[in-house]
């Protein structure tokens, strides 16, 4: 059955068009809070931060991706040693490995210790940031994205939700590391997320499934 008729998609891109042109201008809906950090394409700013990190290195450096899957994100780490881990490994390239308990992992091993869209899934995150700073380097860079508002999506789980301030204090509150820069991604706002499998699909409205969807960055050093 169609969720979400053609009739529905243009008054809905009427009544936007109508908001916008009048009390839409007003400072009320000009504004938002100055804690909001809007920082654009978090996937441009992470490759420009890697990049500057290795060009300020004569060695080679060494990045663990946390949450590989197959490796879909290793693009991001070019010029990297790469290494991954994952509960799920979906390559035999990517090791089995639980970023809340990686005894495997010797202290002080990696330059760059990295996880995109995983974070929500970790049961533990607060564990997950001890060991992600344990066996990150000193002076060595902590990245994750995750994600401040999103459709209900288990892979095989989905356990969290941050705001920019809560994902700096799990790794900031041991006074290991410092914030390099942090805050939210929202070009994809107000795209429809109406999930892709009976696990994961919110309910649908004449507005679509849901509309609120924001990243969320935060970057790190660990001290030396």
């Amino acid at each position: 059955m169609k969720s979400v008729s053609n009739f529905s998609k243009i008054f809905t891109f009427i009544l936007d068009w109508f908001f916008s042109k009048t009390i839409g201008h007003l400072n009320y809906y000009r504004t938002y809070s100055s804690d909001i950090e809007i920082l654009g394409n978090s996937e441009e700013i992470i490759r420009d931060i890697l990049k500057k990190e290795m060009l300020n290195s004569s060695k080679a450096m060494k990045f663990l991706d946390i949450g590989a899957r197959d490796g879909i994100k290793s693009n991001l780490a070019k010029g990297y040693d790469y290494y991954a881990i994952d509960i799920i490994p979906r390559s035999k390239d990517i090791l089995f490995g639980d970023i809340c308990s990686c005894p495997q992992i010797s202290d002080n091993t990696y330059d760059v210790v990295f996880s995109m869209d995983v974070l929500e899934h970790v049961e533990r995150p607060w564990d997950a940031a001890k060991e992600c700073i344990r066996i990150t380097k000193p002076g060595g860079l902590i990245i994750h994205r995750t994600l401040f508002s999103y459709r209900y999506h288990p892979i095989p789980q989905d356990f969290w939700r941050f705001t920019a301030q809560g994902l700096e204090q799990l790794f900031i509150y041991t006074s290991e590391a410092e914030t390099v820069l942090k805050g939210y991604d929202i070009r994809g706002r107000r795209r429809n997320q109406r999930g892709y499998n009976l696990l994961s699909k919110p309910p649908i409205d004449w507005m679509g499934g849901f509309r609120e969807n924001w990243q969320v960055l935060w970057i790190g050093r660990k001290n030396e």
